[in-house]
């Protein structure tokens, strides 16, 4: 005979909200995207207005959230002991943490660049990151063969500018199909950069790419992404709802995420590059030989809850249903605004992390820049690899040495023999000097750059050299001794 018995089991579940999804799509954005969402936001949400500059007294602050009434639309009925604060709350740390930072710059004496200095990167405009650069910096941290590595190239230069993989497996080189493993083994670890959803090979891929990445498995939107997008596409949520044993109520919540994700990864990618970039945070000399860090929020419009709709709440009957749209917009615009303070605070860690760990460059230059994988970053700060690759994706920084992207400072080392590492974009900076310094007569090989860096204790090998050169744009040493004999 078979026993039924009911077991009931208490635990605690992430569930991933339309909240917490805007949060980490703000998280990823650039500033001018920011600007845009923000001015898009302030559209959609009557509550929402544009903060004139040095009227900021009547912002709503982050508590009065803790004062509304509850989502009962949204609300997951679950047992009191399996109840869990919003996730939100808890991202990466609490939002409930004082953001005071008005008087940042109160005190800034910004650090010029040396007007000797040959340090060639973009002192006004910083180079805009392309998608495959973006990819191919991030698969440089992984371990790979030298024919993996190949092939990941290979596939990266394939992503067309919607983020999508436009070469089949078939069309692959020989040469790189010599083990029939590797294909999915390297596209997966592609799948696993940033931009989320990069790399799919058609729109489902890359939407369940990107709920892989949230978590979103055992969950509605999981469920209708596999079996059922097309219905999806076509609003047949009814005929959804049958096939997935699942109220319409769930397919339309599962629906607010799913219309959250992006279907071209590539998009932000591709805009205007000749667009002035306007820096996230400046790093700056505050006295004393000290080096701080601080936001940077021109061109970042600043919103505040309209005061007409907070003192309407205040003469409404609780039932009534204008009161309801009024608090359920006003709950919208809360989460907004609060995901745009986290966004800031979680910019400003990871900058002040990047200080603590390069504040060599920041005295002395590329010359002083230390090896440093997000890792270190993450593990710094209680954050994962994740977070830190949003954050320094499309972020920027003013220095001493002009703007440079947030992911500048992050670069792999090369061995010394004392035992320590070189960042190798101080390597490239020491090929670069030589090169300036050398006999216009007699310019250095290959060979003999190497053999000089070895002299620095620095180990490399003579390819790496030809390909840091490259790099650099640097001409080999035939082309340059021609150059110069003209």
């Amino acid at each position: 005979m078979i026993r039924q018995r009911l077991e009931i089991k208490l635990g605690q579940k992430m569930v991933m909200t339309p909240q917490l999804q805007q949060a980490i799509h703000l998280l990823m954005l650039a500033k001018l995207d920011l600007r845009e969402e923000i001015l898009q936001e302030t559209q959609t949400n009557p509550l929402l207005e544009l903060e004139e500059e040095g009227d900021w007294e009547d912002s709503v602050p982050e508590s009065s959230i803790d004062h509304l009434p509850a989502d009962s639309e949204n609300r997951e009925t679950v047992p009191e002991e399996e109840t869990n604060p919003d996730p939100l709350m808890s991202w990466d740390y609490s939002l409930h943490e004082d953001m005071d930072d008005s008087g940042l710059y109160q005190e800034e004496r910004s650090i010029r660049e040396d007007p000797e200095s040959d340090f060639s990167y973009e002192k006004v405009l910083a180079a805009p990151t392309t998608l495959e650069d973006h990819l191919i910096w991030q698969i440089s941290f992984r371990e790979m063969s030298p024919v993996e590595k190949e092939l990941a190239h290979f596939l990266i230069g394939n992503i067309n500018e919607d983020g999508y993989l436009a070469v089949s497996e078939e069309e692959i080189p020989e040469s790189l199909r010599t083990d029939p493993e590797m294909f999915p083994r390297v596209l997966s670890w592609i799948q696993e950069c940033d931009p989320p959803g990069v790399g799919a090979r058609n729109l489902r891929e890359c939407l369940m790419i990107q709920a892989r990445m949230l978590h979103l498995e055992k969950t509605v939107v999981w469920s209708v992404l596999e079996s059922q997008l097309d219905e999806f596409m076509e609003m047949k949520y009814k005929g959804i709802a049958r096939a997935l044993s699942v109220s319409v109520e769930d397919i339309q919540e599962a629906g607010k995420i799913i219309r959250k994700l992006e279907p071209k990864p590539g998009r932000p990618y591709f805009r205007d590059m000749a667009m002035p970039i306007s820096p996230d945070v400046r790093f700056y000399d505050a006295g004393h030989g000290e080096i701080r860090v601080g936001l940077n929020e021109e061109g970042v419009p600043r919103l505040r809850i309209q005061s007409a709709y907070k003192s309407l709440l205040k003469t409404m009957e609780k039932k009534d249903k204008t009161r309801e749209y009024i608090e359920e917009k006003l709950r919208s615009a809360m989460w907004f605004m609060k995901s745009i303070e986290q966004r800031k605070k979680t910019i400003l860690r990871v900058a002040e992390a990047i200080l603590r760990h390069q504040e060599d460059f920041f005295r002395r230059g590329p010359l002083g820049l230390k090896p440093l994988v997000l890792k270190t970053i993450a593990q710094d700060l209680g954050l994962h690899e994740s977070t830190i690759s949003r954050v320094t994706n499309q972020k920027y920084a003013e220095t001493p040495f002009g703007i440079v992207e947030l992911k500048f400072f992050f670069s792999g080392g090369l061995p010394s023999q004392s035992g320590s590492e070189h960042s190798s974009v101080s390597v490239r900076e020491k090929i670069r000097d030589m090169v300036h310094g050398e006999s216009k007569s007699a310019p250095l090989t290959d060979q003999e750059i190497m053999n000089r860096l070895g002299k620095e204790g620095i180990v490399i090998a003579r390819r790496t050299v030809a390909k840091y050169r490259m790099e650099l744009d640097i001409p080999p040493v035939n082309k340059r001794k021609q150059e110069r004999a003209v």
